[in-house]
């Protein structure tokens, strides 16, 4: 037995975190990558961070049916508060694109 929704909520959640990092630190530190290019990296990062509670809860669900024989409590813990991290980070980061957004267009 096992419990591979545990550890995939794990590997999600991180992979949500490196997607929004990963498009920060392009944008900083490339000149050919500018911050409307890493505007993608937002949705991504908060979709995998929504993937990664919800593979967390339904681990969380397995290991109570199964009274803990399924194991995974623990990367099923990690991957919901990866998940959560990477949620609210994608929405702050959204949400400072947009005062960018306006703001360039108002000081144009």
């Amino acid at each position: 037995m096992g419990n591979p929704r545990a550890v995939w909520a794990f590997l999600v959640g991180l992979l949500a975190l490196a997607v929004l990092v990963g498009g920060a630190v392009a944008a900083h530190f490339r000149e050919e990558v500018g911050l409307y290019q890493a505007i993608p990296a937002v949705p991504l990062g908060g979709l995998l961070g929504l993937v990664a509670l919800s593979l967390a809860r339904r681990a969380r669900f397995d290991h109570q049916r199964t009274l803990g024989r399924a194991g995974g409590r623990a990367p099923a813990a990690l991957g919901r508060f990866l998940g959560g991290v990477a949620v609210l980070a994608a929405v702050t980061a959204g949400l400072a694109l947009v005062v960018f957004a306006v703001l360039s267009l108002a000081l144009d």
